[in-house]
């Protein structure tokens, strides 16, 4: 059983990196074809479900549709600025690991489309003996995806499975590697058992979901969170006054209009709603989740923006503190407050020219998480990067990123297991990652 010491700090200051997805190429084919980056490619477009790819291989005999096979291999960087070490003494430290292993199938027709994507982890930094793991690739796996859909008209589809949520900002609230804090909370990017229907037109678009439950756990170590993005889990025994609940019933909807959309401006709005159950393991009593958030995103030229503001209420009905939630993924464990408000904004800009063999694609965002409870302390993130895309092979993609947080449990030692409910020490912390993909 993993103590919570200066393992588990580490363990927080690395494990983000391993929470943010692979990046997506397109966001009209936000969940079959989700390598390598989006940021060289038009944006933004806010399809739901694949459009069909004119290079997909042919289908089998007897099926009209096109399969395609892949995934991505990743190794990454990671420098410390606010690390500890085993003794508890302040340090820098730097990492060079294999990151991730990921394999995907699709099927596409002009009714039928469905994807299956698997993640491995394991043999790093993190995924190491002082964080309770032995230490071999593959320790560590779950599903990101692994939905079927029919198409109702061009405009409309039916996707059942293990798919993305509608809401907010889909399928990122930004462009960065590592993503928000919205990720940490178990706002963007989450994707659950359920059934969806979409309907998209040029300047519309919404979405209704009905998930039963969240992702599942998978393969690891931990008691409830091996699986992709952050749920409400149960939590592991290393998290102070950890709760035990499990997401049930979720209804989800999200609805986006663009005001203006050609070749070189576009600007949308729109809104999401999500209410779900809370089971709590200790009391047996139900209560709730109840999340509004609107958002907005612009393009101009080589300039992109995306901001949203999320309201967030929860009611976990717990036995002693109901002021926070257990939230984990990547099978580890941390507290979350109940009560706030969350932003994040972001701005892009495209580089014309190449530099040197990349292209290149500067960002820099920002966001928070707004407490309720007096005296929990707010928890902020800036993050300053590039996507860097290899001009003579694009499936090659580095991220650099600069990131700079406070209160946040992914950015420091001793923020991990409470950054994102009471807070940690109110201090700024900084850490650099670079992450490399080949994508095939």
């Amino acid at each position: 059983m993993r103590a919570l010491r200066a393992g588990a700090a580490a363990c927080a200051a690395g494990l983000f990196l391993y929470a943010s997805a692979v990046r997506a190429q397109d966001q009209t084919t936000q969940e079959l074809d989700s390598e390598p980056t989006r940021l060289n490619r038009t944006q933004p477009v806010a399809v739901p479900e694949p459009a069909p790819r004119p290079d997909a291989a042919p289908g089998l005999p007897g099926l009209p549709g096109k399969f395609t096979f892949g995934g991505a291999i990743r190794a990454r960087y990671d420098w410390r600025f606010n690390d500890v070490s085993r003794g508890g003494a302040p340090k820098a430290s730097e990492h060079f690991d294999f990151d991730t292993l990921s394999l995907k199938a699709a099927y596409d027709s002009d009714t039928i489309f469905g994807a299956f994507q698997y993640r491995f982890y394991g043999a790093s930094s993190i995924y190491g003996p002082l964080n309770g793991y032995k230490g071999y690739p593959g320790e560590v796996s779950f599903p990101m995806w692994a939905y079927v859909g029919y198409r109702l008209t061009p405009q409309d589809s039916i996707t059942v499975g293990l798919n993305q949520a509608p809401f907010g900002l889909v399928p990122y609230f930004g462009a960065s590697f590592i993503e928000t804090l919205g990720f940490a909370m178990g706002l963007e990017e989450v994707y659950n058992f359920g059934v969806k229907y979409a309907h998209v037109e040029a300047d519309l678009n919404y979405q209704f979901g009905f998930y039963p439950g969240a992702n599942p756990n998978a393969f690891g170590i931990s008691a409830d969170s091996a699986r992709y993005s952050t749920n409400i889990v149960r939590a592991d025994s290393y998290v102070p006054f950890g709760a035990r609940n499990a997401e049930q019933n979720m209804f989800i909807g999200r609805a986006e209009y663009f005001v203006v959309k050609n070749d070189f401006a576009s600007l949308a709005f729109g809104a999401s709603i999500w209410h779900s159950d809370l089971h709590n393991f200790d009391t047996r009593q139900t209560g709730t989740k109840q999340l509004e958030g609107v958002h907005a995103l612009a393009t101009y030229g080589p300039w992109g923006f995306k901001g949203i503001y999320i309201r967030q209420d929860i009611d976990a009905r717990n036995p002693i503190r109901n002021d926070l939630v257990t939230v984990g993924g990547f099978d580890f464990s941390y507290n979350m407050a109940t009560r706030g408000n969350f932003v994040s904004g972001e701005v892009t800009y495209k580089i014309a020219d190449p530099i040197g063999p990349f292209t290149a694609v500067p960002y820099f965002g920002y966001s928070a998480y707004y407490k309720d409870k007096p005296g929990f302390r707010t928890s902020e993130r800036f993050i300053l990067g590039s996507a860097w895309t290899l001009t003579a092979d694009p499936n090659l993609v580095i991220y650099t990123e600069g990131v700079f947080g406070r209160n946040d449990p992914f950015v420091g030692a001793g923020q991990f297991a409470n950054g994102l409910a009471m807070g940690g020490d109110n201090r700024w912390k900084t850490r650099f990652i670079m992450n490399i993909g080949y994508y095939f």
